[in-house]
């Protein structure tokens, strides 16, 4: 249930399958949620995350070039 809620709506949180597990019966903790999800090659995002990178580049879109030759890129993410 948990992936194919996911892979129909991949905005749905760990929160809504929380909830939609306990109002089907079953109890589950959100590291459980990501622990199911991670095991079948999903990977979480957080919104917030998302949403300050979105500002930040919204608030930067016309710097000049030279303001971004000592930024340093995140190669993780």
């Amino acid at each position: 249930m948990i992936t194919r809620t996911v892979s129909k709506n991949p905005r749905t949180t760990r929160g809504d399958l929380v909830n939609d597990l306990q109002r089907a019966g079953t109890k589950v903790t959100k590291a459980t949620i990501s622990n199911t999800l991670r095991r079948q090659g999903l990977k979480s995002c957080s919104a917030r995350r998302v949403q300050a990178r979105l500002k930040f580049a919204r608030e930067h879109l016309d710097d000049p070039e030279e303001d971004w030759e000592n930024v340093i890129w995140d190669q993780d993410d």
